[in-house]
């Protein structure tokens, strides 16, 4: 009887180990599609046979995969990249508003050692914390990179590095916009780390409650670099004297610079706001006047823009002004004109006659000098 009541008990408990791996189990929702375009509603697309929903975590461990989102997707426990390259489409929005703040994240590598890429395009939305080489476990082998283009949006916590190892790039172009809403960088160059921001096109906003400087300057491995076509806005609240001291010490350490064949444009420097920008150059002027430039500018506050119904009327107060003059050269030479012609004729004693091509050439040249003052003036 005895033995019997312990059967039941390992009987039981196996039961709840049973269930609870099944349960473990099915919070896994495997991405099955690959580098053809399939849509993210395909419920024959998913291992589980339907969407990703309430606690079950994204995988993506084919090498390519092109998924097409052209819907809302919620996610509540985040997205796992374990293959090689992930293109998301679409006009759609990924959110991932989970309370647990782990759980609203795209781990990019997921796995421990290799090399993963996540490229957003279209007009695709995503809406969470993006970790790169964030779970390295200590193997510097462990890198990844996130690519925007055309209009696409990320929103969200930016990522990178664990325990000073791992690599992380994000690549910004065409229209696309990167708001960054908090920074964690853990990389650190002497242990082989990468963190680097590539704004090559659209544009990135760092509105971060903290200092964002200070996680760049903590360490050589954190780089910004900005291509012609990149724009780079941070918000801060520090004073512009501040704020130009604290660019100043970014470019000096190579904390910000621009992309090969670029220079970088002198700041602009706002209260609450820094702008920055870089251009083509083939002979770009030198770090010192760049700081000097930087240090002379002054803060940038806005001024009252003309409005267009203003410059019209001065112009055409110059255009009335110079016509009535025309006017009055035109009757004195006409005066000047027939009375030559008077004298003329009395001296010769002939008949007088009608010149009918000087009054000709005369209109001619008054309408045309008419039309031309009077043409649509420019705006400035």
């Amino acid at each position: 009887m005895k033995n019997k009541i312990q059967l039941n008990r390992i009987l039981m408990l196996a039961a709840v180990y049973g269930v609870a791996i099944s349960a473990s189990a099915q919070s896994i929702n495997l991405w099955r599609g690959d580098a053809t375009k399939s849509d993210w509603s395909d419920p024959y697309k998913w291992k589980l046979k339907h969407v990703p929903m309430g606690e079950e975590s994204v995988h993506f461990r084919s090498p390519h995969a092109v998924v097409v989102v052209n819907s809302t997707v919620e996610l509540d426990n985040g997205m796992m990249l374990y293959g090689q390259d992930l293109f998301l489409q679409g006009n759609g929005n990924i959110n991932m508003w989970s309370p647990i703040e782990h759980k609203r994240t795209v781990n990019i590598p997921a796995s421990s050692t290799g090399h993963a890429n996540l490229t957003i395009s279209d007009n695709l939305s995503l809406n969470g914390q993006i970790a790169l080489a964030a779970k390295s476990f200590g193997n510097s082998a462990t890198k990844g990179s996130v690519t925007l283009k055309d209009h696409a949006t990320v929103s969200g916590k930016l990522t990178i590095g664990n325990n000073g190892v791992g690599s992380g790039q994000i690549f910004i172009r065409d229209q696309s916009v990167y708001r960054i809403q908090g920074l964690d960088l853990k990389t650190l160059a002497k242990k082989g780390g990468v963190s680097e921001l590539h704004i090559m096109g659209g544009t990135v906003h760092i509105d971060v409650k903290t200092n964002p400087f200070e996680a760049f300057l903590e360490d050589s491995s954190r780089k910004i670099i900005i291509g012609d076509d990149g724009q780079l806005t941070i918000n801060s609240a520090l004073s512009i004297q501040h704020k130009k001291n604290i660019i100043s010490k970014m470019i000096s350490e190579k904390r910000i610079s621009a992309a090969q064949g670029c220079e970088l444009m002198t700041p602009i420097f706002h209260r609450d706001m820094i702008f920055m920008q870089a251009r083509i150059s083939v002979d770009p002027h030198s770090t010192p006047a760049l700081l000097a430039n930087i240090q002379n500018a002054a803060e940038t506050k806005s001024s009252p823009i003309p409005t267009a119904t203003d410059a019209p009327k001065s112009n055409a107060g110059a255009q009335t002004s110079r016509l009535e003059s025309l006017l009055k050269d035109m009757k004195s030479t006409e005066s000047n004109r027939a009375v030559s012609s008077t004298r003329t004729n009395d001296e010769s004693g002939a008949p007088e006659t009608k010149d009918t091509a000087a009054p000709l050439a005369g209109y001619i040249v008054f309408f045309s000098a008419a039309l031309f003052l009077l043409r649509p003036a420019k705006s400035e």
